[in-house]
């Protein structure tokens, strides 16, 4: 299998047009029915395995795998506790093969600060305990935006 060699900046621009797409969709799909489709999950892994044979070669399979597995093996005691949905995890895991582990835990702790400020605001204006379902994908899509905007 023979790759175009495109400049490291243009893999990242793909990558992150890649990531903007899923999370959009994602989002969409997670307001309307409260649940991210598989098959969009398995968009973006086919795009995050091409993207890591692009740069790696054949070794690009088992750093797919490994960047693949880490979010959803420390994530998944979220999902238990009813803390993150599977839909989450699996979107997580999806960036974490487009981007990597710093950008990931980056986008992981804004989503969290930001699922936070908007459940004290819900609190304040209601008065009472958020006891509805949260749309965490939406979090997720806004604090990977605030990481571009703030990587310029």
């Amino acid at each position: 299998m023979e790759f175009i060699i495109l400049p490291e900046m243009e893999v990242r621009k793909i990558s992150t047009f890649l990531i903007w797409s899923i999370l959009t969709t994602g989002c969409l799909f997670d307001a309307r029915d409260y649940k991210i489709p598989n098959e969009l999950i398995i968009l973006g892994y086919i795009g995050g395995l091409l993207l890591n044979l692009h740069s790696y070669q054949i070794m690009g399979v088992a750093i797919f795998i490994t960047k693949a597995i880490w979010p959803i093996l420390l994530l998944s005691l979220l999902t238990v506790v009813r803390g993150l949905g599977a839909g989450d995890v699996k979107l997580f895991s999806v960036m974490s093969t487009m981007v990597g582990a710093a950008d990931l835990v980056t986008t992981f702790i804004y989503s969290v600060m930001i699922a936070g400020v908007i459940a004290i605001g819900l609190c304040i204006k209601n008065g009472h305990i958020v006891k509805r379902k949260l749309h965490y994908s939406y979090y997720i899509a806004a604090a990977f935006f605030l990481l571009q905007y703030k990587q310029g």
